[in-house]
């Protein structure tokens, strides 16, 4: 390996590493998106034979709430799969930069920085898909306490 291989080498681990955090991040968000449309359809469900009004009309409000929760997992997981394509055509880019005559450093330098602008930002997606989560737990949380305190 000469001199100019070791910076190549770091930079391809570099990516490497990259794109197996988006890989985690791809996992949890498609299994948390699972349990998402698994509470919606068992809420269609309930939503389907109940009875009492109290009960349809908070289900529906929890159907109202996991909505938006199901487009923000959706946004997310879009963006890791795009910060893992980013990465991946950088770490293609890279050795071919040192083939072919043409200069790919400005190819390679948009595909990393597009790639790790993307991973913060749908981090944050999954933050505020976090709150909504939150928010309507302990929305029913409460309404299931108000119903007990009135029997």
């Amino acid at each position: 390996m000469n001199d100019l291989d070791a910076p190549l080498f770091t930079s391809i681990v570099t990516m490497a590493i990259l794109i197996s955090a988006c890989g985690s991040l791809i996992i949890s968000t498609s299994n948390r998106l699972i349990r998402v449309v698994d509470i919606c359809r068992s809420f269609c469900e309930r939503a389907k034979s109940e009875t009492n009004e109290s009960e349809l009309n908070q289900i529906l409000f929890q159907l109202g709430k996991i909505g938006p929760r199901i487009k923000l997992l959706e946004t997310a997981l879009t963006m890791f799969y795009v910060a893992i394509s980013c990465f991946a055509f950088t770490t293609l880019f890279m050795p071919l930069d040192k083939l072919v005559p043409q200069d790919m450093s400005t190819l390679i330098l948009v595909s990393v920085i597009v790639g790790v602008l993307i991973l913060p930002i749908a981090s944050i997606i999954l933050v505020i898909e976090r709150q909504f989560s939150m928010k309507s737990i302990w929305q029913e949380i409460d309404y299931v306490n108000n119903a007990v305190r009135k029997k």
